[in-house]
């Protein structure tokens, strides 16, 4: 039977997709001389034996690396600790990385993968879109090509062969040498920068390169001739490439992917050298989430701890328990910084286990995914622990399912960068104790955007129902349990769409934008998702750091039970068990007994009890009360065989019966009382000032760290100048407003609202248009709270509105501070003091004129705005602020 080629190198895929391969071949002698090129016109030079440090050296890097939120002046956690390494015996190593030319001799169909993410197209560029299986495979066929042993370096031979005796950041000094990184769109074309000490080229940037190694943590002590762990998830890679901040481009920064993984950052360059017989350190151990685990299922029937008697027919609520339990400053791999997009299961021996990306930014090569088990019995949740962490890329996005028979799914995005993600799938048959190995399921990274999203399920007809956003939102569908999936084709209306299937078969689902009237969009698909119908919900819309959740229960009156969704509001109108209707705003539930005709059952997600805070996302304190709610996450929602639902947001989980959702909930209580203001130490002049003209001014704000954002037509210096005395003069037609930032992590980026804070902005308003904003104050403090003033000519006016993104603000949603003031009489200072329980203090020279709580923002960073209305006139002659805690002027 005759064989094509690419049968035959599918077949030496295979032969090595478990294993490095044989050792290599020896029938003809390496060379002996420094350097030789082989029959492809792939040079190699001789790697002399020797011992380097291996890992982080220990010098804080440079200020110009530390460009991301995620990178860190002592490196990376898994850059530690730095450990002596020796190479025994030398080497030879490809002075390039492999080209296209020379991978398509084994493998001529990778042809139809140049130009793949826009890259790496030419014969003479880096080969990508090569997983390590294939890189394996194309040594071992090189190795019998040749009769030459030829393999991938190991983790710690590529270091070493980086360094060429450096002990820097890069093996060019502390930064790296102008003209070596490549940034979008650039040419791979290998051995055009600079080479190093020893003649290889391209070691930092152009391609990452994998290496033999299984990823681990280091371990300390003197080693020799390391060869990594001996099994893992991720295989490690090298380098950096394309596209890549300078600091993963670093000589010891780790990163890795999965080993079928192909992408086009990825390539790799091969050694000539005998296979290592180092004893690989052991697999590393699971994490405190997997361990312990009791595989007994008779406790997961019958009465539940968590319903006090397991009576359906008495209401029961528990919460808010919080989930996310991580150690003050951690980074890594766990952050404390930001944990978000919660995922929740129930297992079979009656545990519940949530999942949830950790990280200091999302869009973050850090974020990793955290996990925690409810054990059953136990009131409180673990401690967090790693679930799962592809080194140096972005995982974006998980979802955990019990199929009921006793299978439990973890899917999860492999990122390459954020927003391009492929998607993997693996199984637990015992609780989550252990894992099958993991293995993509869409595996493109260029194929949208790969996030996964909660409510997985099983379709009456047995198909699986995977929610995604790529489109908008979308459906992926399963006829084999997870083994292959295809998208069904028609598009649901918003993103991070909750799916179910009623009892007519048909699909329903609740997105995130995308309103009708102003109200949540329902998508409706007769065709398992090939085309869908949409229309308005009774429910109110939601937007950033807000996720629905959409659960059809197993009980109920409904045809298939009843059906539950939960989601944010803002003075929504519930009845209470008064018979009145009261506003309620934050998460709340709603259920519907005739397949979401009608939802008659509408309650808050609380206690009920007298206003007190808890923690939000990220442990943000929110007032919870009979009337309030958390304000933003993104839920999770499953329900346990005892017949209780659990709903998890970002931070906390809540758990209740369907009884209970079906009770009104209690009058609501009078309103807490309003602050009180307090004596503040007196300090005339902040320390930090921003001034148009001066000592160290740069001009416009633009020119001196502030970031320039507007509505209209025109720049900053259409709307901004500096008059001849100094002062900032600013103006705006009726279509214009604008803003003007500082994050600097060295300036106002530096906050910290445990302490307090206070700002002051010095201004004339000289005119503005009736009910529009005049001379803006603002303030975020990274934690969730906005602190917001806009100064009038009559006026002082304080944001409590409902906006929670860094939009410009309505004015409608301003309350008076105080009125009947002349402030175009003259430049008057205005001053927001923010105390450490995060009430702030406003002053009009130094007259206090309220005092306010928090207003919860979504949070991302600190900053402070400064900035002005439409048609609006004004002066200001300073900002200032200081950080060492609230004061009055």
């Amino acid at each position: 039977m005759k064989m094509t080629r690419n049968f035959l190198v599918s077949v030496i895929i295979a032969s090595v997709a478990i294993g490095p391969g044989p050792k290599g071949a020896s029938a003809t002698e390496i060379p002996d001389g420094q350097s030789y090129t082989n029959s492809l016109g792939m040079t190699f030079v001789r790697i002399e034996a020797g011992r380097f440090e291996m890992g982080f050296k220990g010098k804080p890097l440079r200020e110009e690396l530390l460009t991301k939120k995620g990178t860190f002046v002592d490196g990376d956690f898994d850059e530690r600790p730095r450990h002596r390494v020796t190479i025994s015996k030398r080497f030879y190593m490809g002075v390039c990385e492999v080209t296209n030319a020379q991978y398509e001799q084994f493998d001529p169909g990778h042809g139809r993968q140049r130009g793949r993410g826009g890259v790496s197209i030419g014969d003479d560029e880096a080969v990508v879109v090569v997983s390590w299986n294939e890189a394996v495979a194309f040594c071992k066929w090189l190795s019998e090509k040749e009769g030459l042993p030829y393999r991938l370096p190991t983790e710690a031979e590529w270091e070493y062969a980086c360094r060429a005796g450096t002990k820097t950041a890069f093996n060019t000094g502390e930064v790296l040498s102008a003209g070596i990184a490549k940034g979008p769109g650039s040419r791979l074309t290998v051995g055009v920068t600079e080479a190093n000490a020893w003649g290889l080229f391209d070691m930092h940037g152009n391609v990452e390169e994998w290496c033999q190694d299984w990823y681990g943590p280091y371990e300390s002590g003197d080693q020799v001739d390391p060869v990594g762990r001996a099994d893992g998830h991720f295989k490690v890679t090298r380098g950096g490439s394309h596209s890549t901040e300078d600091y993963y481009l670093r000589s010891c920064n780790r990163l890795g992917s999965m080993a079928e993984d192909k992408q086009w950052m990825i390539g790799f360059r091969v050694v000539a050298g005998e296979m290592l017989e180092t004893e690989p350190l052991p697999a590393v151990e699971p994490p405190a989430c997997q361990q312990n685990v009791r595989q007994t299922v008779a406790a997961a029937v019958g009465p539940a701890p968590r319903a006090p008697g397991g009576d359906p027919d008495k209401p029961y609520f528990r919460g808010p328990r919080q989930v996310v339990k991580i150690a003050d400053g951690a980074r890594g791999p766990l952050f404390a910084q930001h944990n978000h997009f919660m995922a929740v299961t129930d297992c079979p021996n009656g545990d519940l286990m949530a999942a949830w990306f950790s990280c200091n930014e999302e869009m973050g090569r850090e974020l990793s995914i955290a996990a925690s088990r409810l054990r059953y019995g136990s009131d409180e949740w673990d401690e967090a622990s790693l679930f799962w962490d592809c080194p140096d890329r972005n995982d974006h996005t998980q979802i955990l399912w019990h199929d009921g028979e006793g299978t439990i799914y973890h899917m999860n995005g492999l990122g390459l960068k954020f927003r391009r993600l492929a998607v993997l799938q693996r199984k637990s048959r015992d609780n989550g104790a252990t894992w099958s190995k993991a293995r993509l399921i869409l595996p493109h990274h260029d194929v949208g955007t790969g996030k996964v999203v909660e409510s997985l399920f099983r379709a009456a007809d047995g198909k699986l129902i995977l929610p995604m956003d790529g489109r908008g939102s979308l459906i992926q569908i399963s006829e084999d349990d997870g083994q292959t999936w295809y998208d069904s084709g028609g598009n649901i209306r918003g993103t991070h769409a909750g799916v179910t299937q009623l009892s007519d078969g048909r699909l329903m689902a609740f997105g995130r934008h995308g309103a009708i009237d102003g109200k949540m969009p329902i998508s409706e698909s007769s065709d398992m998702g090939k085309t869908w119908s949409y229309r308005a919900s009774p429910f109110p819309s939601i937007h950033t750091g807000r996720r629905v959740g959409v659960l059809m229960l197993k009980e109920g009156p409904g045809p298939r039970g009843a059906l539950f969704m939960a989601a944010f509001c803002t003075n929504m109108m519930i009845t209470d068990v008064t018979g009145n209707e009261r506003p309620i705003t934050g998460l709340y539930a709603a259920i519907s007994t005739d397949d979401g005709k009608t939802w008659p059952w509408r309650r808050l997600i609380s206690d009920d009890g007298p206003g007190r805070y808890v923690g939000t996302m990220d442990g943000d304190p929110i007032l919870m009360s009979a009337s309030q709610s958390e304000p933003v996450g993104y839920l999770t929602v499953c329900q346990s065989a005892d017949g209780i639902v659990h709903l998890l947001s970002s931070w906390n989980h809540y758990a209740f019966n369907l009884k209970w959702l079906m009770t009104a909930p209690p009058a609501a209580p009078p309103p807490p009382p309003p602050p009180a203001s307090r004596e503040l130490p007196v300090k005339r002049s902040l320390p930090n000032v921003y001034r148009p003209l001066g000592p160290g001014a740069k001009g416009l704000p633009s020119q001196d760290e502030w970031k320039w954002n507007y509505n209209g037509r025109g720049f900053e210096s259409d709307v901004v100048s500096v008059t001849g005395e100094g002062l900032l003069r600013m103006k705006t037609n009726e279509q214009q407003q604008f803003w003007l930032r500082t994050e600097e992590a060295d300036v106002f980026g530096a906050v910290d609202p445990k302490k307090g804070f206070a700002a002051e902005i010095k201004t004339q308003v000289i005119g503005r248009t009736a009910e529009q904003r005049g001379v803006d104050l603002e303030l975020y403090d990274g934690a969730g709270s906005r602190y917001a003033v806009t100064i009038t000519d009559t006026g002082v006016y304080w944001y409590e509105g409902v906006v929670q993104s860094s939009s410009f603000l309505p004015f409608k949603q301003y309350v008076a501070l105080a009125e009947g003031l002349d402030n175009t009489d003259g430049i008057h200072t205005y001053r927001v003091a923010v105390r450490e329980d995060r009430v702030a203090q406003v002053y009009r020279d130094g007259e206090l004129l309220g005092t306010e709580p928090l207003i919860y923002r979504t949070p991302r960073y600190p900053y402070i705005y400064f900035g002005m209305g439409q048609g609006a006139e004004g002066l200001v002659e300073y900002v200032s602020y200081d950080l060492s805690g609230p004061s009055r002027p």
